[in-house]
């Protein structure tokens, strides 16, 4: 199986779905993270995106769209639509619609865009950690158990070392308190969980 997942930014992907990403590689998928625009210390995050990325056993591109110009427009979603087209998936994860960052929202509106031929499903994962309130409410419909996934995708995060520093060791501490939240949901210790835009099966 093919996973793409779409990180508006160095390590939301981790931040969001590491552990799932971990599992679909430790199950001998293959995934690939693209990261789509690194808004500071460019060189410094791309390393710590790359040792992420191998951490979690994951493929990752680093389009670095200018953030000034990252937009749900016609250019972003062609951009999009080459990744598909170089990496066609079997599913595809992407940043949630209702997000407060506006970049998060583009990256959303720009993955369906680009995943209108209903080929592959597509999941909405959590809103980033930390972020602005927003007077949308999460609805949670997929869950996956990352329970021993948990610690590979804790030092996926903590690769991030820029960000560590900037939101201190509490931004851990919040990653892990919700992966337990949402695994107490659905009776495991720990979990991750996305809505659902589309999901295609083969029957």
């Amino acid at each position: 199986m093919k996973v793409l997942v779409f990180s508006p930014h160095p390590d939301d992907a981790e931040v969001l779905m590491g552990g799932t990403i971990a599992k679909y590689t430790q199950n001998g998928h293959e995934v690939l993270i693209i990261v789509v625009t690194v808004p500071n210390h460019g060189d410094k995050r791309e390393k710590e995106s790359e040792k992420s990325a191998a951490i979690l056993g994951a493929g990752l591109s680093i389009l670095d769209i200018n953030p000034h110009e990252l937009a749900f427009n016609r250019k972003t979603v062609e951009i999009f639509d080459d990744v598909i087209k170089n990496f066609p998936p079997d599913v595809i994860y992407t940043s949630w619609l209702h997000d407060s960052h506006q970049d998060h929202i583009s990256v959303c509106e720009a993955t369906i865009a680009a995943a209108r031929k209903n080929r592959c499903s597509l999941y909405m994962y959590e809103q980033a950690l930390p972020s602005g309130f927003t007077p949308y409410a999460f609805r949670a419909q997929v869950f996956v158990d990352i329970s021993d996934t948990i610690e590979t995708k804790i030092k996926s995060v903590l690769a991030h070392q820029s960000q560590v520093q900037n939101f201190t060791e509490q931004w851990i501490q919040g990653i892990k308190a919700r992966a337990t939240y949402t695994g107490f949901q659905i009776n495991v210790q720990y979990a991750e969980a996305f809505e659902v835009v589309k999901e295609i099966k083969q029957i």
